[in-house]
């Protein structure tokens, strides 16, 4: 199923199409610089964001450690980002060989030998607004 889409300007000659509801989140990643390249607002009644490298994903889960640590300390004073993340995201891990046009073969690609991970965080739809908080509580706006 299709959903509107939002062009998001995240620089000067770099836009993104972005399902409508999702853009303010995703252009925040962008200015974090962390990349997504993947999202829908409605994937099997769950929301999908999926991070192009695994290094994005890492870098992403070390911020909301981050301010967990900083929000909570020691002692548990209110959810945030890190515990919405334990407790209603399910993470799938994507893995493939990065590939190339084969110069001898127009119509065939070839692999490069190079390994791609990338990682794809769902949660249930009705949690959307529940996780905006959260997250732009943990990476507040540029």
């Amino acid at each position: 199923m299709a959903h509107k889409q939002i062009e998001v300007k995240i620089e000067e000659d770099f836009n993104i199409l972005v399902d409508e509801g999702m853009e303010d989140v995703i252009e925040n990643f962008f200015h974090w610089d962390i990349e997504t390249c993947n999202c829908c607002i409605d994937y099997k009644g769950s929301i999908w964001i999926e991070f192009c490298d695994y290094e994005d994903w890492k870098k992403f889960l070390q911020l909301t450690l981050r301010n967990n640590l900083e929000v909570n300390g020691k002692r548990q004073i209110h959810e945030t980002l890190w515990d919405f993340l334990q407790e209603k995201v399910k993470v799938n891990l994507v893995f493939d060989e990065e590939v190339m046009e084969n110069p001898n073969d127009e119509e065939n690609l070839m692999g490069t030998g190079v390994l791609v991970i990338c990682v794809g965080m769902t949660f249930p739809k009705e949690y959307l607004n529940d996780f905006k908080a959260l997250f732009f509580e943990a990476f507040p706006q540029k």
